[in-house]
């Protein structure tokens, strides 16, 4: 070959080279905003998938095509698998085919992906393109999902509140003359009371399953202080599980049950309603909607006005309360090779104003509900017709939350639970912490497993503090020494 004929060829080469980085080059990959009439969203996989008839899908339905029709956007869903999710979103986000908005389930994944790079900042984004967001979330709930000062995801935020709280039977406090207690002490005599009058255990919990005995004894374990997985002393977080105050909580319930104040089956109840309802006990602490359905079952007794809750008891030293809810750990991110940014940002908003959230929460006006006095009026056959709905909630607003409880009845006895104290647990806004996340579940098990046994005296309390060391021997020191080093520094 002649040396003009290998420098022709190769710039034929080179130029094939820059003609083709040319065409794999754009806006997305450079990491900047973008914008088009298309919108992929990728949800996690939810049960209303399966509730659609006839030929009605989650891209094809009188909602969606509202959605698109007022977005001015060709809106395609798509779900995540029910399984192997995060194995799905490592290829999906690898293989450069990506969606415009993506949900992240778990803190582990999200901040993970984050530090690789794999989702856009939003911060810019944010503040040009969803100002409706100021409207919905506090500042503290969108500082959850930062990562070095810089927010990658948007919560699924969470509307409820509270979960959980103190249940009474007052139609035997009534019968007795008693008054509802508003101290621990006043709640020791008032269950005394009750166990002479009635031959009954008052108090009783479901805490055969994981997790259980935690919320089934937080208000009473609010009255020490320790009602929430970490307390804050000296600037630092502790496990509230090894505190002193913890142990006299534990002491107290001991009392209680060796004098029968506690139902002798807490450890191995599943539910806690058939003895509500039949009167075998009177006091709980037991979530909203199981509230409901005592109430109900109980009315259908022909008794009315038998249940209500009641605040939380106070220590001796004022402390009290429940534990607030917890937030969300799933996020939604804008991939870094999204091809349409701008537009995610803009559907994001868009799903935010009172209009688009009024046509997902209850459907549309005079076919799935009705306006009276100027407020919606929606049955619960009418709600039940579209339960496929909430498929595209990208977050639950206080209004949405709140009308979805009142068409099902839930709403007066949530509503019970929102005057009383609310605890926050500070690790609920932390980010991924590896040594804290990977470990709670089992520590948090570890200790339910003592607490039960020091309660029913299968554990003499005098080894608590081996209980201490057997703890930060299991992960504990190391765990709560990891969250620290987020908590002191934020």
């Amino acid at each position: 070959m002649t040396k003009r004929k290998v420098i022709t060829a190769l710039l034929a080469s080179m130029l094939v080279i820059t003609l083709l980085a040319g065409c794999g080059s754009n806006d997305s990959e450079n990491g900047e905003a973008s914008k088009s009439n298309t919108l992929k969203i990728m949800r996690t996989y939810h049960a209303g998938l399966e509730q659609f008839t006839g030929n009605d899908n989650i891209n094809n339905n009188k909602l969606v095509n509202l959605l698109s029709e007022w977005s001015g956007l060709n809106l395609n869903y798509e779900p995540l698998p029910k399984d192997n999710v995060s194995q799905k979103i490592s290829v999906l986000l690898a293989s450069g085919d990506v969606p415009d908005i993506l949900w992240i389930p778990g803190k582990s994944d999200y901040f993970k992906l984050a530090q690789q790079g794999a989702f856009e900042p939003l911060d810019d984004l944010i503040k040009q393109n969803i100002p409706n967001i100021s409207s919905v979330f506090s500042q503290d709930e969108l500082d959850v999902a930062k990562l070095d000062g810089v927010t990658y995801g948007i919560p699924i935020r969470i509307a409820q509140k509270v979960g959980n709280g103190l249940l009474v039977r007052t139609d035997i406090l009534s019968e007795l003359g008693l008054k509802a207690p508003t101290t621990l002490d006043e709640m020791y005599k008032t269950l005394k009371t009750i166990k002479e009058k009635k031959g009954i255990a008052p108090y009783t919990a479901a805490t055969s399953n994981p997790g259980a005995f935690k919320s089934g004894f937080s208000p009473l374990a609010g009255a020490f202080g320790v009602g929430t997985s970490t307390v804050v002393k000296d600037g630092k977080l502790e496990f509230s599980w090894l505190q002193p105050e913890y142990k006299q909580f534990l002491e107290t319930m001991k009392t209680w049950y060796d004098e029968g104040l506690i139902d002798k089956e807490f450890a191995i109840n599943k539910d806690v309603k058939d003895k509500m309802i039949n009167g075998t006990a009177a006091m709980t602490t037991t979530f909203w909607s199981d509230a409901m359905r005592i109430d109900q079952a109980i009315e259908e007794k022909g008794k009315s006005d038998t249940i209500h809750y009641i605040a939380p008891p106070i220590g001796q030293d004022g402390k009290s309360g429940i534990p607030a809810e917890s937030l969300a750990d799933t996020y939604l991110v804008i991939p870094k090779k999204a091809k349409n940014k701008i537009g995610a940002a803009e559907y994001y908003n868009f799903l935010l104003e009172d209009k688009t959230d009024k046509l997902i929460t209850f459907g549309i006006e005079n076919e799935d509900y009705t306006i009276e006095n100027n407020e919606v009026v929606q049955t619960a056959e009418q709600s039940n017709q579209i339960p496929w709905r909430t498929l595209y909630f990208s977050l639950d607003t206080d209004k949405s939350f709140n009308s979805r409880l009142a068409a099902k009845g839930f709403l007066p006895y949530y509503n019970e639970l929102l005057p009383f104290k609310q605890n926050r647990e500070e690790t609920a806004y932390s980010p991924f912490v590896e040594a804290w996340d990977t470990k709670f579940t089992e520590l948090q098990n570890y200790m339910e497993e003592n607490a039960m046994k020091f309660i029913m005296g299968k554990r003499d309390l005098s080894e608590f503090d081996k209980f201490v060391e057997e703890f930060n021997a299991k992960g504990g020191e190391a765990a709560i020494k990891a969250m620290n080093e987020w908590f002191v520094n934020q």
